[in-house]
């Protein structure tokens, strides 16, 4: 490590934050710099120091290049790269992407092309699809492009890439089910589907995916180079489930709550569909009083949702029962529980069955308004071969309610990605 007067380089002192600095002395437990805040003297033990990499190599496409490659320099480098409007880098195989937060004309089946043919190996996400689709075709081995990084730093945008990528390359003209649409546009069809009752909303990202997902896309080779989809499946885990009840502020429910509201009052080519489902302004509801006008366009999301439905091939029957399910959530999560007392002075909670919201709940999940409120305010005691309900207080039935609106998210949630994987895998 060079340490010499002069030297120009990267310090940390407290908290990893780095500066960039210039050695003035150098003693046995001593360095003093100068950084943009002036000058000052640290303790050797007290403070990392790496140097800095020559200027001129800062911008390289691949930081295997550089003769410094630490977290400093990473950084600086990709700092560097950004403020030239270059989002992709290379270490070796890994692509590091940093998100632009705007359009950028990078995208494009041409681009895919120049990519897929090698004119083009400047570092892109396109790239590193091209080449897991070349090795798969070519030397018959599994692959993997494993998508990481914090919230907000483009891991579903990169998804779609990817997908774009190897549904263009491996296109063949299998259609499932004997309909228009291919397997590839059926694949592509899956992603506003799953964003819509899988994303949100939050802090830091208007499109976030509230659960992990794994995609296999199967080929089936046609030449010593080619390889065309043969079908595809979707692995889902860790719906954030608390979303359903509770989200903090400056977030929102799941885009699809919000959608779905915007269809009843546009009307519209769907009217017929939400109009049973008793939904009125999402500012009106418990889960979704946090609307944020303006972050998206629901009204034509919900199009993109209901065609990803049409090409995945939903039938109109479970295309309305999980719109139905999502309706119950959002009725649910209205209804009123106050508490009175029993004979002996104890709290118990209840509901009014002529609630409005507790009938559309009921009426949305085929069950009578008696019967949802029994499961909501008591529990089944099981003894040998007897039951008997208990009385819940009004926390206790709350939590139920709560409860019973998580679960029925989730097992929709998982009955949607049933219905994709079973429309993805037809003729394999």
């Amino acid at each position: 490590m060079s340490l010499t007067v002069g030297s120009k380089g990267w310090i940390s002192s407290k908290d990893l934050v780095w500066e960039e600095c210039e050695i003035l002395d150098n003693n046995q437990t001593q360095l003093k710099v100068k950084t943009n805040g002036g000058v000052q003297t640290v303790e050797k033990s007290k403070c990392k120091f790496f140097p800095r990499n020559p200027s001129g190599l800062e911008s390289t496409d691949d930081f295997l290049s550089l003769p410094f490659l630490d977290e400093p320099n990473i950084l600086h480098s990709l700092r560097v790269r950004y403020l030239k409007g270059i989002v992709y880098s290379f270490t070796g195989k890994i692509l590091l992407a940093v998100n632009p937060w705007r359009n950028v004309p990078i995208y494009s089946t041409e681009i895919i092309s120049q990519y897929a043919s090698s004119s083009n190996q400047a570092p892109h996400i396109y790239a590193v699809a091209c080449i897991a689709y070349q090795s798969c075709a070519s030397q018959s081995k599994d692959q993997c492009v494993l998508i990481s990084g914090e919230s907000g730093s483009g891991k579903t945008e990169s998804t779609k890439h990817v997908l774009k990528v190897l549904t263009v390359l491996g296109a063949g003209e299998r259609r499932v089910g004997g309909g228009e649409a291919t397997l590839e546009e059926q694949i592509l069809h899956a992603n506003p589907v799953l964003e819509a009752f899988g994303n949100a909303k939050t802090l830091r990202n208007n499109n976030s995916s509230r659960f992990g997902k794994w995609i296999e896309i199967i080929f089936e080779k046609a030449s010593a180079a080619k390889g065309v989809i043969a079908g595809a499946r979707v692995r889902t885990y860790l719906l954030e489930k608390s979303r359903v009840v509770q989200q903090v502020s400056g977030e929102r429910n799941y885009h699809i709550f919000y959608q779905l509201c915007t269809a009843v009052a546009a009307g519209g080519s769907h009217a017929e569909l939400v109009k049973t489902l008793g939904l009125d302004c999402a500012t009106k509801f418990s889960c979704t009083k946090t609307t944020l006008d303006g972050s998206r366009d629901d009204t034509a999301e919900f199009e993109a949702t209901m065609r990803g439905m049409a090409g995945l091939r939903f039938s109109k029957h479970d295309s309305a029962s999980l719109l139905a399910a999502v309706a119950a959530v959002m009725h649910l999560s209205n209804v009123e529980v106050t508490e009175v007392t029993d004979f002996d002075g104890n709290p118990c909670a209840s509901v009014d069955t002529k609630d409005v919201s507790l009938q559309h709940a009921a009426r949305l999940l085929q069950v009578s308004a008696d019967e949802l409120k029994d499961g909501l305010c008591t529990r089944m005691i099981v003894t040998g071969k007897e039951s008997t309900r208990k009385p819940e207080n009004r926390e206790k039935a709350m939590l139920s309610r709560d409860a019973l609106c998580k679960a029925l998210y989730s097992k929709m949630f998982d009955r949607i990605v049933v219905l994709i994987n079973n429309s993805l895998s037809e003729g394999m």
